[in-house]
């Protein structure tokens, strides 16, 4: 393995926090739909606040799920539900670019598909990864070296050597 890239954990928590409160926010909702009544027993509140600890723990399981693997035979990025493995030599281009708020490493395929990276991004002020253009040189770097054979192959010969 060459790199490999996770969440930060400031992203992490920042994720688990937002599932949190969406929970929170949607058992006010359906508590709010329930007739009103004048006193509102105290395992009402655990209901709306239980989310938030349930979104940091999960915030903490996508840290150490999503990642971004780079080794010798190419791109690895496992996300949420699946994993998705790219050799180098389909890779065209690597660039930074804009996708819901965050920016995102692309990876262009030969064929015209992308690969948005997982890990690393670079999200809004809460989610700020301040190494990400260090790590989007790296990978464009180990692209690059790769591409003009100056990296061991899967097989553990250079590339320049097959």
């Amino acid at each position: 393995m060459l790199a490999e890239y996770r969440l930060t954990w400031r992203q992490a928590l920042v994720h688990g926090l937002r599932t949190g409160g969406l929970g929170s926010g949607l058992v006010l909702a359906a508590i709010t739909l329930v007739p009103p009544q004048r006193d509102l027993p105290e395992a009402v509140w655990l209901l709306i606040l239980a989310p938030l600890p349930v979104g940091l723990l999960w915030g903490v399981v996508v840290r150490f799920r999503v990642r971004t693997t780079l080794d010798g035979s190419g791109v690895r990025s496992r996300t949420y539900r699946s994993g998705d493995r790219v050799p180098w030599r389909y890779v065209v281009d690597i660039r930074a670019e804009r996708r819901r708020g965050r920016t995102v490493v692309a990876v262009y395929l030969g064929d015209g598909a992308v690969l948005r990276l997982g890990a690393p991004y670079d999200g809004g002020p809460l989610d700020r990864d301040p190494r990400f253009e260090q790590k989007l040189v790296v990978i464009a770097q180990l692209w690059e070296a790769h591409r003009y054979g100056n990296l061991p192959d899967a097989d553990g010969r250079p590339v320049s050597a097959r």
